[in-house]
């Protein structure tokens, strides 16, 4: 650990107080902006580059022009999308400066992602010391990905406990082992994702393989002898088969250990909206998934002897 740790940066996108589902008791949970996943149904699409970028909200929009003499390459104009008048932002010219931003009176226009360092993100931290304290709680390293940023990660991680606070990370597990080591080793708690178990389908959906995904899963429990909890993002027609969700209870019962949970957590439609914001479509007719089909695959976890829910 560098002697300056609190003024190590990273992109931070959100900062969110009151979390209740990324870990035990109240949380403080900080997005750090980069993924090296690409999921088809990602719910934080402004996380996957690590620099920062411009939402734009039409809904918000009332077409009044004020933005339009401040953005230096003339990337706005006055136009219709889905039958209303706004500002609309061509984006192969938007440079994502963030001028717009401060001249427009109804907020429609913000950029996703800053730098801040260390300590400023502790200093949100402890504005919640009493709600954290109370009821068990901690902070959260979320995304994106936080090992993307394992400088950063691990600064924050050790500044979280030099401050008391229980400290979680959720990730994907998609780094070199020796990163994964640096950033997990100095988490209370290991919120890990399964998006599928066979390979070739998961690169299909994200990307990437999950060889790499599993081993990193596997050493963290086994090796750094840390808490895990798997999370299974749930997402029908992609990973929700009784094949997959059984391949992934049996990968939990047999290769690390009946005292890790399993999260399904079903698919919601965050993520489209985000998509519309950054000038993106999201190509997907993904319903969200019935009670009665979310309690069906809990029951083949259960099946298994491992503790399961609903939700993180």
């Amino acid at each position: 650990m560098t002697e300056n740790y609190m003024e190590v940066t990273a992109p931070i996108f959100n900062i969110q107080s009151y979390s209740i589902h990324d870990g035990p008791g109240i949380r403080v949970t900080v997005f750090i902006k980069g993924c090296p996943l690409r999921c088809l149904w990602c719910a934080n699409p402004e996380s996957n580059l690590a620099r920062p970028q411009l939402m734009t909200y039409i809904a918000k929009c009332t077409g009044c022009g004020r933005c339009l003499g401040s953005c230096p390459e003339k990337a706005i104009s006055i136009g219709s999308k889905d039958g209303k008048v706004a500002a609309l932002t061509d984006r192969t010219l938007c440079t994502e400066c963030g001028a717009c931003i401060s001249s427009c009176p109804q907020e429609a226009r913000e950029l996703a992602g800053k730098e801040m360092t260390v300590r400023q993100v502790l200093e949100k931290v402890e504005r919640d010391r009493l709600f954290i304290e109370t009821s068990g709680g901690g902070m959260t390293l979320s995304g994106g990905e936080c090992l993307m940023h394992p400088e950063f990660s691990e600064a924050m991680l050790h500044a979280a406990h030099e401050a008391g606070f229980h400290t979680a990370v959720e990730s994907c597990s998609f780094a070199p082992n020796d990163v994964v080591e640096r950033v997990f080793s100095l988490a209370d708690l290991c919120l890990l994702d399964i998006k599928h178990m066979d390979s070739i389908t998961h690169k299909k959906l994200t990307g990437v393989p999950n060889e790499l995904i599993l081993d990193n899963i596997r050493y963290t429990y086994h090796i750094l002898k840390k808490q895990v909890i798997v999370r299974v993002p749930t997402i029908p027609g992609y990973n929700d088969s009784e094949a997959n969700i059984t391949a992934t209870a049996r990968f939990v019962a047999q290769k690390l250990g009946n005292d890790v949970p399993v999260h399904l957590l079903p698919y919601h439609r965050l993520g489209e909206s985000k998509n519309e914001s950054l000038g993106k479509d999201m190509d997907l007719s993904i319903e969200v998934p019935s009670d009665e089909h979310m309690q069906w695959l809990l029951e083949i976890v259960k099946n298994f002897g491992l503790d399961g829910q609903i939700g993180g």
